[in-house]
């Protein structure tokens, strides 16, 4: 039986956004330390044995501005499918680890969301445009993550709540109350905000009343 030895660990680019991918041999990392290094000439950290079953990233963190340890199993190598790696202090995504076919499918649909915001964005008047999409499309991850999780509703109840992506900012609607939450989107800050929610509720629209 063939047992594949290699893992892709596939990072985001603090300097150009973009995701890079690194094919990493567990039997290449034994007593062996590894740069990891984006296309666009950004270190993105260091990876090495950190024994006989673990490994440790060393990644640097834009939010934290500090470097994080990270150890990784080596059944990470073997798994078909991909593991998320966070910033432990904001719950921020760094990246993910898996097979080469599990990374390939989180890249395709990666392109297709931030295919999706530019098309939206394309529509927008007066020629506006997304100043940082990755920080956009990092925070719509986030959100649909609490989704995911049965964390974005509505005070009224409803938990049908409808993304509409503007130019530096997400705005939620309750598709039962009209309530709205605008989550700015701009810089690292609004993410890092974002990372830490654990939900994210909506309030009902505030009806005056006609005398």
């Amino acid at each position: 039986m063939f047992i594949s030895a290699v893992s892709t660990l596939a990072l985001y680019c603090s300097r150009c956004g973009n995701i890079e991918l690194h094919n990493v041999s567990r039997f290449a990392l034994n007593n062996s330390r590894r740069q990891l290094a984006c296309s666009c000439g950004e270190v993105q950290g260091a990876i090495a044995s950190a024994g006989r079953r673990q490994y440790l990233l060393d990644i640097p963190c834009v939010v934290c501005e500090t470097n994080h340890l990270i150890f990784l199993d080596s059944q990470l190598f073997r798994q078909p499918k991909a593991s998320k790696i966070y910033c432990g202090q904001a719950n921020l995504e760094l990246g993910f680890i898996g097979s080469p076919a599990a990374i390939a499918e989180i890249i395709a649909r990666h392109k297709q969301e931030v295919a999706s915001i530019t098309s939206e964005m394309a529509e927008l008047p007066d020629g506006q445009g997304i100043e940082n999409s990755q920080i956009l499309l990092e925070i719509l991850n986030k959100i649909h993550d609490i989704a995911e999780q049965g964390g974005v509703y509505c005070c009224c109840g409803n938990a049908n709540v409808e993304a509409e992506v503007l130019v530096d900012a997400i705005e939620l609607t309750c598709s039962q109350c009209d309530g709205r939450l605008v989550i700015p989107a701009k810089d690292e800050r609004d993410l890092a905000r974002v990372s830490v929610m654990g939900i994210i509720e909506l309030a009902p629209l505030r009806r005056t009343s006609r005398k």
